[in-house]
């Protein structure tokens, strides 16, 4: 039976070899959780956590909580995927990673979540900026000046949509980057300003950070598939993660 087209321009799926790659997904994604399996069975003593984490959480958030698993449990390694929430849901849903942080918001029925924490988004700008001198933002007043965002697949992008659809605006992107150092720099020389998860702005960045009229707060959980199977080593982190997050509570 053929499962594919061939023509001049590329390669395609027939219906047949549509629904047989739904089947040898599934068949590899059974392999590997059979290799998972047994690799728990030889317990703590190896093994290596792998987890998807936004730059601003894995910088100011996470670190505490990984530096108090890692002295718990010394001989596993910690593999930190540094990513946006959505390129993160992404790989989830794929199956190239098990563990990531996600936002809780239109979260697939495919998930299993346990709660991170609620955080807000803020304006950051320069302490000379003219917008330091209001109290609170309006969304039009912060679509007058050029911007540096996170790349795309970064939660950032779901504000910005919001608030240009809101205005009939379009935003002015003069910079972008992944690099956390770099915004913060070019932010604290006035060259723009950019929103941000309010955990990552500490005193010595010398930033000012100001609410927007309507607040845009993001919920964050720990997320994994109901129907993959989790390393030992990544269901130790998982259960070590929530329960450290919920005695702080």
């Amino acid at each position: 039976m053929p499962l594919l087209h061939r023509r001049e321009r590329g390669v395609s799926l027939t219906e047949a070899g549509a629904k047989f790659l739904q089947h040898a997904k599934q068949i590899l994604q059974q392999a590997s959780d059979a290799k998972l399996a047994m690799q728990a069975i030889e317990g703590l003593d190896q093994g290596e956590v792998d987890i998807g984490v936004p730059p601003m959480l894995g910088s100011y958030f996470l670190p505490p909580l990984l530096m108090a698993f890692k002295h718990q449990y010394p001989a596993l390694g910690m593999n930190i995927i540094d990513t946006g929430t959505r390129n993160i849901r992404k790989r989830l849903l794929e199956g190239d990673l098990e563990l990531g942080v996600v936002a809780d918001h239109d979260l697939p029925p495919e998930f299993e979540t346990g709660k991170l924490m609620r955080e807000e988004m803020v304006v950051c700008m320069a302490a000379d900026h003219p917008l330091a001198k209001f109290d609170k933002i309006e969304y039009a007043e912060f679509l007058k000046y050029e911007l540096i965002l996170f790349g795309k697949g970064y939660y950032h992008h779901s504000l910005i949509e919001r608030i240009s659809q809101k205005e009939k605006a379009s935003p002015q992107i003069a910079f972008t980057s992944n690099l956390l150092p770099l915004i913060k720099s070019i932010i604290r020389k006035g060259y723009a300003i950019s929103p941000m998860w309010k955990v990552a702005i500490q005193d010595d960045d010398e930033i000012i950070t100001r609410p927007f009229v309507e607040p845009f707060c993001i919920d964050l959980s720990l997320a994994w598939r109901k129907d993959s199977y989790l390393s030992r080593a990544n269901q130790v982190f998982r259960d070590f993660i929530l329960e450290e997050v919920k005695n702080k509570r």
